[in-house]
């Protein structure tokens, strides 16, 4: 090995839509890109066992992958129904795998089944997993996301990784203690993904910035260049993901006492019929950066997903940002949300109460842009860290 090689594992579904999942893997390849190292994405083609059938299959449907199952079948079966659903997926999933393609294919690697990923990480002098719910309950079981697949002796880490869920399920703490112990170095998105960690694992975890944080705003709007999206008239752009028909209701009410336009991304994890035919502008030819520059030019943005937030932040944007699931619904877990904006000072931006007032209510940005700078500053230390674990073994060999 003549060069000291980092292998990066990030989440990157196939034909998968949403933006925030394509922004925080962009966000990590500019930052290693930045920070100067060779590096590879490490990328997974699965090849399913029979022994797996009666072992880890049974436990992966009982920790959610039945929900999954169920939701993909009922996005088929929507887009039986409503060919126009249908056609406009297909434009936005084409637009999306574009830009991976062309930002992460480059830079891929690709291992079939479990032996090959195995031996394929002797490649690499430190290995890490990235940002994103990465550490969601099914995932337990694939040894890929928690790094069970790197050999003994090669360094590894977590960078803002997220469990998902407020609580590990009682059945998957020993195996989640399990790879927490055997990481160098725990880097989490969330505070109650540190609470998890110290918890159940010898290990203690730190919270740091999802990388789209770790990206400046003037960055950003240099990459924002390229995209040739335009709305030829004010906004108020909303990325709604949940089904909550209140949200819809808020929306409509800052439409009348602002007069501005809606600009409403549709169906982007599932058809949601209510917000079938919302929103004045809806479009779907709009990859990662196409959808970081509708937030930039709108003048208020609305959202339930973490990235939305993250990215209205960022941007400076006026923003409010509302539970996906009503929080009266005993399951309801808006960790994620909780956590980035009491971060920032911000928790008066939920989607609660007083929406237009709130919505016009200017944000000290230079305030934010202070904590933020500190936690930038802190969060990009601590992955320098932990991409130079590797380092000693590595000059020692040559």
């Amino acid at each position: 090995m003549d060069k000291y090689l980092v292998g990066a594992v990030v989440i990157m579904h196939d034909n998968h839509n949403n933006y925030g999942t394509s922004l925080q893997g962009f966000a990590t390849v500019k930052l290693l890109e930045s920070l100067g190292y060779d590096y590879e994405i490490i990328k997974y083609n699965k090849v399913h066992r029979l022994k797996e059938f009666f072992t880890t299959i049974p436990l992966a449907l009982i920790s959610g992958g039945w929900t999954n199952l169920k939701r993909s079948k009922r996005r088929k079966e929507e887009a039986k129904k409503n060919p126009s659903y249908k056609m406009n997926i297909a434009i936005r999933t084409q637009k999306v795998n574009q830009f991976k393609d062309k930002y992460f294919e480059s830079v891929a690697h690709y291992y079939t089944g479990y032996p090959d990923l195995q031996k394929g990480s002797g490649n690499y002098n430190v290995i890490f997993v990235g940002s994103d719910q990465v550490w969601g309950p099914v995932s337990l079981y694939s040894k890929f996301y928690n790094l069970l697949f790197v050999k003994k002796g090669i360094p590894k880490f977590s960078y803002a990784s997220s469990f998902g869920v407020s609580k590990i399920l009682p059945w998957q703490v020993k195996g989640t203690k399990k790879y927490l112990d055997e990481l160098d170095m725990v880097g989490v998105r969330e505070i109650r993904g540190k609470e998890i960690v110290d918890s159940i694992s010898s290990n203690k975890a730190k919270v740091v910035l999802d990388p789209t944080f770790l990206i400046d705003r003037k960055d950003w709007l240099e990459y924002i260049n390229s995209s040739d999206i335009k709305i030829e008239e004010p906004y108020i752009f909303c990325y709604i993901l949940g089904k909550r028909e209140d949200i819809k209701n808020n929306i409509l009410e800052l439409k009348e006492k602002t007069g501005l336009k809606i600009v409403f991304m549709r169906h982007v994890d599932d058809f949601i019929e209510i917000f079938d035919d919302f929103g004045d502008y809806a479009p779907y030819d709009v990859d990662a950066l196409d959808f970081v520059k509708l937030i930039n030019e709108a003048e208020y943005v609305c959202t339930d997903s973490f990235h939305g937030t993250a990215l209205s932040i960022i941007l400076q944007k006026k923003f409010l940002t509302f539970y996906r699931v009503d929080p009266s619904n005993p399951k309801s877990t808006h960790s994620r949300i909780d956590s980035v904006l009491s971060m920032f000072g911000l928790s008066e931006r939920l989607g609660t109460g007083d929406i237009f007032h709130k919505m016009i209510t200017n944000i000290d940005y230079g305030k934010v842009g202070s904590i933020l700078e500190e936690r930038r500053k802190d969060s990009l230390d601590f992955l320098k860290k932990g991409l130079e674990l590797g380092r000693k073994n590595f000059e020692h060999k040559i």
